[in-house]
């Protein structure tokens, strides 16, 4: 789980460039989910596509604006937003799906295809999971891990170590805007390792009436002050 707001490299490698934008949405307790997928790179010629909840563009002129869509760019990639596909998060059963099926048809992306689902409950707020299907490529990290068939590489405190806790520096972004992310003396959710993140869940979501999505501020003095000076948020 990366839980802190910003544009971070969900794939960086030499060829293929995938971004997440991550921010909160009304339910997640000020956790970060992710909003907008970008992707360019050399794969896509230095074209650049973004997908989000509700809208899609290629190089800024909007596309798939209607329900079903499809679209398709001669040599380069074809897309398909429909209502058949793979559920990416436990418990959307019964809510009507809204998919985008991504295929980079270029002949040197070797299969790559990208699914985005799109949720719009005016209760939740809106987001996207998002499936990244590929061959491993050259020089590649991220918050999908470094492919190198090793596991452990892909913890994400190693992965925060190797490709930094800021977020795409502004030179490499394929967004227009930068979230800032800052680094401040109070710790960082991020930094917690993945078990004791378990922990705290648990204890937190108990702590405050067994809510889904626990707090920001209950998680993070559960990780780094420990369960005394968890106070739910």
């Amino acid at each position: 789980d990366y839980y802190s707001p910003g544009e971070y490299w969900i794939v960086k490698s030499n060829d293929v460039h995938i971004q997440g934008r991550y921010l909160p949405t009304r339910m997640t307790s000020g956790l970060a989910v992710t909003k907008i997928v970008a992707i360019g790179g050399p794969v896509l010629k230095g074209r650049k596509l973004l997908i989000g909840p509700r809208t899609a563009f290629l190089d800024g002129k909007p596309i798939l604006q209607t329900f079903p869509s499809d679209f398709n760019e001669a040599g380069l990639l074809t897309l398909r937003l429909d209502n058949v596909g793979e559920l990416l998060q436990k418990g959307r059963q019964g809510i009507a799906k809204h998919i985008v099926h991504i295929n980079i048809v270029d002949g040197t992306a070797e299969g790559l295809q990208i699914q985005v689902n799109r949720w719009t409950q005016p209760s939740e707020g809106d987001y996207i999971n998002v499936k990244v299907s590929m061959h491993q490529r050259p020089g590649q990290d991220g918050h999908c891990g470094n492919f190198n068939g090793d596991s452990v590489d892909d913890d994400r405190l190693k992965v925060r170590e190797r490709i930094g806790k800021t977020g795409v520096p502004t030179e490499e972004l394929l967004f227009e805007t930068k979230t800032p992310v800052v680094e401040t003396d109070r710790p960082n959710i991020n930094d917690c390792p993945a078990t004791k993140l378990d922990e705290a869940k648990a204890y937190c979501r108990a702590k405050e009436g067994g809510k889904l999505i626990p707090s920001m501020a209950c998680l993070v003095d559960y990780c780094f002050s420990g369960k005394g000076s968890a106070i739910p948020g």
